[in-house]
């Protein structure tokens, strides 16, 4: 889990400047990978690395996060490559914020669509990789010893989730509690927003249908960034003890590809009253160390 501290958090956050709010996207791909597997096929890192790349990658003392660094983007390369059905890994940029963009060449044009957008997120020895037409967020988690739910869920969840994780059995709480943080994680980044305690004690993710792309949205309630009200705009998979969300702006496409292939449950976020509990909040998540 990605943790409110100088650790690495909201690089893995990761978007191009094009915008598409209003639009749905087509299709998103989902790739998550075992990382001591990329690092063992790397070809040497001077032979691929953007320039900004490498100047992130120098900028690191750890080599973990040297190693982490380089597992998301050559996986982020050949998930963009998948997706464009492409022979040709694409080129990746470090934005200033520390996020993955995809270089604007014509390699990384998709037509018929804006851009390119790019997440990566990693826990423990996995990397996963989203992308799709449509701003993404995509979070990973997985079970961690000692790990007290219940003080976490106090400062990312608003009263009521808190208390029906609480009346959930012990060993039922931690599986319900990474559902909800990488739901809201995986939101956050789509929007190229890093942790946000308060705004997280806010949302609400609601089950929702997938729907189909010939259904008509005309008469549907709409969102202030013109998206269908009813429309999915995450969704949360599950492989072995790890939990996957993935998030889309302003929701998610219609298709969901996934390798190896996941079972996705389709959620609308809402917001709640605020939480008047725990107010504090990291005071610029932005300006938190980053790492993709």
């Amino acid at each position: 889990m990605t943790q409110p501290s100088a650790q690495a958090r909201t690089t893995l956050n990761t978007w191009t400047a094009r915008n598409t709010l209003g639009t749905r996207g087509t299709r998103l791909l989902c790739r998550l990978a075992d990382q001591q597997a990329l690092i063992a096929s790397l070809p040497p890192p001077a032979s691929w690395l953007s320039a900004s790349e490498q100047a992130r990658w120098d900028s690191f003392s750890s080599e973990a996060r040297r190693q982490t660094f380089l597992a998301g983007r050559w996986l982020a390369r050949q998930t963009v490559a998948r997706w464009l059905d492409s022979p040709d890994l694409p080129c990746l940029l470090v934005a200033p914020t520390g996020a993955c963009e995809v270089a604007p060449t014509g390699a990384c044009e998709v037509p018929g669509s804006a851009s390119v957008f790019v997440s990566i997120s990693h826990h423990g020895g996995h990397v996963v990789c989203a992308v799709a037409d449509v701003p993404v967020g995509v979070d990973i988690e997985g079970p961690r010893p000692r790990r007290d739910v219940l003080a976490l869920a106090a400062m990312v969840q608003g009263d009521a989730q808190k208390a029906a994780l609480a009346r959930l059995p012990p060993a039922e709480r931690e599986h319900a509690f990474l559902r909800d943080w990488t739901l809201k994680e995986a939101w956050l980044k789509a929007r190229q927003q890093g942790l946000d305690f308060a705004l997280m004690r806010t949302l609400v993710f609601d089950e929702r249908p997938p729907g189909r792309p010939d259904e008509p949205q005309g008469d549907l309630p709409h969102e202030p960034d013109g998206s269908p009200s009813q429309a999915p705009d995450t969704a949360v998979a599950h492989h072995g003890d790890l939990v996957i969300a993935v998030a889309g702006l302003p929701c998610l496409p219609w298709m969901l590809d996934s390798e190896p292939t996941l079972h996705w449950r389709r959620y609308r976020y809402r917001r709640s009253a605020a939480d008047p509990e725990n107010p504090d909040t990291p005071d610029n998540p932005q300006d938190q160390d980053k790492a993709a």
